[in-house]
């Protein structure tokens, strides 16, 4: 642990993360890495004997069996017979990625085995979240005779009674945690049901649902379907659907959730799914996918139909083998996509405004964020306040009013769960519906008692939030100098990757850098390109790129674009390799600079 560190001037706290030494050592010596690649691995508290399978890690290694979760062999059991008998089967999704990820691949799989099912994704504005009575009756008139929903179902109690009054066969796939009821349906699986012992609790619902397909296709397997000239699928080929719900659905990647993503990248690569290769070529993908276009390329185009567009249009060009259909949906999908950056840029500045001026009386020294308005798109809020999370470290709900009831979106900081919260407040009849995860959730509320329902949380939390946010901790892998920046090291790294929730990207102090060049980038010239030496290194003549994305105005921008300060400084953030015209660069993406 270093604590001689220079002052901030983005005012964190940095500090080294903890390490075994020789533990690293260990680690160094045994896969012949580099002792810094060894001292991330050693802070991460993997067991020894599974630092293999972290650094390749393979689904055939961790893969559970999937009937170990409650229901799982009465939902199969009961698909099967639906098969035999020829039943329709209808997948009732969210529509969010989670949603359309997982209803595509039950539907993909299905349509490789002959087995024709529909998909039906509420409209947001209209119907809302989950299940609803009328949606499920109508489903039910036009034919239908199972539905499966996929991310939603758990707490949906009402409309699960009405339907199964109607004669629908309901089964529920979901993670969203549940409450001691359980909702009228044939099977609910569900890692997050009260009454679940499965240990792998961070799924998201496409990962739920592939579990299901494998528990399905194994059923399938022993009752001789495919002795009938239908050829058993390869379930591998789906896991770039499970990769992409897990990222966007902002699930830790680590265990299980590491071996999808890992594996769903290498599927993605090969763009076996039309939707998907569509999509990339719009968005001009042209490199290695990571982690990272999985959350912040293809993800927010899936999402876009649900946020400002048609909400089943994700679902579809995912599950769509007709070119002509998927290359519109492709177009119509990148189009809605522009519309939600400019809608979400010009309500973030609102809420911005609302929140610094306390206009609504919530401000920034409350302990929860609170931001409603009657002119907000319902479906940006969730980006919204993804954005106001990162900016004031705490956990937020952004409200979008309309009638007096107001639809929120939430996101949470790690330490305090939110969707726990949000089942409690259901519970005190504070709200309408609602639900979610640790991290991120949604309520319907009346608008009266918002104020009501702020002061719940508060006297919940409050103290906790409060305590994690004045913090301001950040935590550093290693310090660097620039001589050992280069390409092959930055590779090596990425045998860290997949990176997100729970196994972040690594941050670097690089220390005793010069600054050569300086200047503003961009469309709105809101970000600055840095080009650093070190004359501290006799004999190394080397320089570095540096990036500060939206950094112009703030502290750290000052400090850069100051070309009186000539004095060395130690800079902050992750590396990466930039590719342009063929030639690879070492990048470094600043955070902070410390002086």
């Amino acid at each position: 642990m270093n604590n001689n560190l220079k002052k901030s001037v983005q005012d964190f706290t940095w500090q080294q993360q903890d390490f075994d030494e020789r533990k690293a050592l260990a680690i160094s010596q045994k896969f012949q890495i580099s002792s810094v690649l060894a001292k991330i691995l050693a802070a991460k508290n993997i067991d020894f004997d599974e630092i293999e399978n972290f650094l390749e890690p393979k689904l055939k290694n961790i893969l559970p069996n999937p009937f170990d979760l409650l229901d799982m062999d009465l939902a199969v059991d009961h698909v099967l017979k639906a098969i035999k008998t020829k039943k329709k089967i209808t997948i009732f999704a969210d529509y969010d990625v989670d949603g359309a990820t997982s209803s595509a691949l039950i539907k993909n799989f299905l349509g490789e085995i002959g087995v024709n099912v529909g998909i039906y994704v509420p409209d947001r504005k209209l119907e809302g979240y989950g299940p609803n009575s009328q949606a499920l009756l109508n489903l039910k008139k036009s034919g239908t005779d199972l539905v499966i929903t996929v991310d939603c179902g758990t707490v949906a109690f009402k409309p699960l009674e009405d339907a199964k009054k109607a004669g629908l066969e309901i089964i529920v796939i979901d993670h969203h945690i549940g409450v001691i009821e359980k909702p009228e349906a044939l099977a609910v699986i569900n890692p997050n049901r009260i009454d679940e012992k499965f240990p792998h609790k961070n799924l998201c619902a496409a990962g739920v649902s592939f579990l299901f397909i494998v528990a399905l296709n194994k059923a399938l397997r022993e009752d001789g379907f495919y002795k009938n000239n239908i050829r058993e699928p390869n379930l591998l080929q789906f896991l770039d659907l499970v990769a992409l719900g897990t990222v966007c659905d902002v699930m830790p990647l680590t265990g299980l959730n590491r071996a999808f993503v890992a594996g769903g990248l290498k599927i993605l690569k090969k763009r076996s799914n039309l939707g998907l290769r569509l999509i990339c070529d719009l968005a001009a993908l042209n490199e290695e996918p990571s982690s990272y276009h999985l959350g912040f390329i293809l993800g927010p185009r899936i999402n876009a139909g649900g946020r400002v567009g048609k909400s089943d249009l994700g679902a579809r060009i995912l599950s769509s083998s007709d070119e002509m259909e998927a290359s519109e949906i492709a177009l119509q999908l990148e189009n809605f996509n522009k519309q939600r950056k400019e809608i979400e840029l010009q309500i973030l500045d609102e809420a911005v405004n609302q929140i610094e001026k306390k206009q609504n009386g919530f401000g920034v020294d409350n302990s929860f964020i609170f931001a409603f308005s009657n002119n907000w798109h319902q479906g940006v809020i969730g980006i919204v306040a993804s954005r106001l999370k990162d900016l004031y470290n705490k956990p937020v709900a952004v409200i979008s009013l309309e009638n007096s009831k107001g639809k929120a979106s939430c996101r949470s900081i790690n330490g305090i769960d939110f969707g726990s919260l949000i089942l409690q407040a259901r519970m005190e009849g504070l709200l309408l519906e609602g639900g979610g995860h640790a991290m991120a959730g949604g309520f319907s509320v009346e608008e009266e008692k918002i104020a009501e329902l702020y002061k719940f949380f508060d006297e919940k939390t409050g103290k906790k939030v409060m305590e994690l946010s004045a913090k301001k901790e950040m935590f550093f892998a290693d310090i660097l100098d620039l001589s050992q920046v280069n390409i092959e090291f930055i590779k090596e790294l990425e045998n860290l990757e997949p990176f997100g929730v729970g196994n972040y990207k690594p941050k670097f102090i690089i220390r005793n850098l010069q600054k050569m060049r300086v200047n503003l980038m961009g469309q709105n010239q809101d970000h600055i390109s840095c080009i650093f030496s070190s004359k501290s290194l006799v004999g190394f003549n080397g320089n570095l790129q540096g990036v500060a994305f939206r950094a112009a105005k703030t502290a750290l921008g000052e400090i850069l674009l100051d070309q009186n300060y000539t004095k060395p400084i130690d800079v902050v953030g992750q590396l990466n390799i930039n590719s342009w015209m063929g030639v690879d660069k070492v990048q470094l993406v600043i955070e902070d600079v410390l002086v």
